[in-house]
């Protein structure tokens, strides 16, 4: 049984930051968003062969804009779903079964555990149905 509370599951944005591969480009861009106060809630990293596309979830997307300004670093924004999860075997399973079952597209994820609970990211193509799915498959539960 997928067990969620209703405060975990909000729909956040998530910015997508293109850094080019150099040593100290990731601490300098935590650096400045925690000089600005801006606290880091979810952070990944993707390779590419000149970039890495770091995808950050902050707790204040305006000042986070600001100081990417200021850096003169490329982004990109887009909406995904933070779910905490049971950190168990068949959680996630859980999870992105209904999805598949009523023809949503998982199109970014990342997952991370700690003691008890997991955080899921998820990214799919309609990111307000999978809400509503999600939510309903866990209501029959």
């Amino acid at each position: 049984m997928i067990q969620l509370e209703e405060r975990t599951m909000p729909l956040n944005t998530q910015i997508s930051v293109y850094l080019k591969h150099r040593v100290g480009s990731l601490n300098e861009l935590c650096t400045d968003l925690s000089d600005a106060g801006i606290n880091i809630k979810a952070l990944s990293t993707v390779d590419d062969i000149d970039w890495a596309v770091v995808e950050l979830i902050v707790d204040d997307i305006e000042r986070a804009k600001v100081v990417l300004g200021k850096l003169e670093l490329r982004y990109a924004e887009s909406l995904v779903l933070t779910i905490e999860l049971e950190n168990k075997p068949g959680a996630l399973a859980e999870v992105i079964k209904p999805l598949s079952e009523n023809n949503i597209n998982i199109v970014h994820t990342f997952l991370t555990g700690v003691g008890r609970k997991s955080l899921l990211v998820l990214h799919t193509t309609d990111n307000k149905k999978a809400d509503a799915i999600i939510r309903h498959s866990v209501a029959e539960h």
